[in-house]
């Protein structure tokens, strides 16, 4: 292979981001910088709102307590999906938001099934949080907090209103769902795929990506289609979509099953929907918390691996990121 990677019966190498030509180092050092900015002013936002939070709540002001745990876990579950989040900082994140919801129900049906000083002691969370430093053990017991449903958002005014998560395909919400049918200490994989580059990119039609999850028999475990994608540029077709695969990572392990990525866009005159190009993914590459920089193949799509051939010469691949987040 001329660009790294797989052929057949040849070695596997992983296409890391330092393949990539407009991926130097000065350019991932910068972004790194811009990412630990915004984290460290989310870390400061929301540890100013829970102050605010938690004072209002000690003092018996109930309206103001749960107005302000409700916007923090609208903008915390909203922004956990940002890809610089780290997987073990999403479900930090995840536990924070289902115990500021939870507050919030027992502050509306007066129980106490979590107290004002039970979200005292989140303090160290929200102190450390971003910083590396979090807690090795989460202050309150799961069972506190794990079966609550996640808020809807409110307005500055306090209106309950429809939005991104309250909506059913969102990356919260969609999370959740795959998240509350794991068993407990499973893993749950999510992908979001950002880009693929084509030298015809803007030429495509309602251009959209299929993920398959198949075992070595190439029987079909899980799929998923994204949505169309939202940007054609030049030489990259767009889509920054998130999808929370159906199977364990232990489970995907157990049964020795890799992944696929098909590109398919839809042809006017034969009206129909065509594979363009795919891409394939073992579980050993499967990192967290990276870039993921895989080569582009020819149709038809090889679920056995074994008739693959480069789609092009240039230097253009599918780029994605992966989450594990913990049910």
């Amino acid at each position: 292979s001329r660009w790294g990677g797989r052929l057949p019966g040849g070695p596997l190498v992983h296409v890391t981001p330092a393949c990539v030509p407009d991926s130097s180092p000065a350019g991932r050092s910068e972004a790194v910088m811009a990412a630990n900015r915004e984290k460290e002013a989310l870390r400061l936002q929301w540890l100013g709102q829970y102050a605010k939070a938690t004072q209002a709540d000690s003092w018996g002001q109930v309206i103001e307590a749960q107005e302000e745990y409700q916007r923090m876990a609208t903008d915390m579950a909203t922004q956990q999906s940002k890809t610089f989040i780290t997987s073990r900082e999403k479900d930090t994140l995840r536990a924070l938001v289902l115990c500021l919801s939870s507050r919030v129900q027992a502050l509306s049906s007066m129980t106490e099934h979590i107290t004002a000083v039970d979200m005292k002691a989140l303090m160290p969370v929200f102190e450390a949080l971003f910083t590396g430093r979090e807690p090795e053990a989460f202050p309150l017991r799961p069972e506190k907090y794990q079966a609550m449903q996640p808020l809807k958002p409110v307005l500055p005014d306090g209106e309950i209103i429809c939005g991104e998560v309250d909506e059913p395909n969102s990356d919260w919400q969609r999370g959740q769902e795959v998240l509350r049918r794991f068993p407990a200490g499973s893993t749950a994989v999510a992908l979001r795929i950002d880009k693929i580059g084509l030298k015809d990119a803007q030429e495509y039609i309602d251009p959209f990506m299929t993920i398959l999850v198949a075992d070595p028999r190439s029987n079909q475990l899980d799929s998923h289609n994204t949505p169309v994608a939202r940007e054609r540029r030049p030489t990259h077709v767009a889509f920054d979509h998130q999808v929370f695969l159906n199977i364990s990572l232990e489970n995907m392990r157990a049964q020795q099953a890799a992944l696929f990525f098909e590109f398919k866009h839809y042809k006017p005159k034969k009206k129909k929907i065509s594979t363009r190009c795919w891409a394939f993914m073992e579980l050993p590459e499967l990192k967290a918390d990276e870039e993921l920089v895989l080569e582009l193949y020819h149709k038809p799509t090889d679920l056995r691996k074994r008739a693959i051939k480069l789609h092009s010469e240039k230097p253009l691949y599918l780029h994605l990121y992966a989450s594990f987040l913990v049910a």
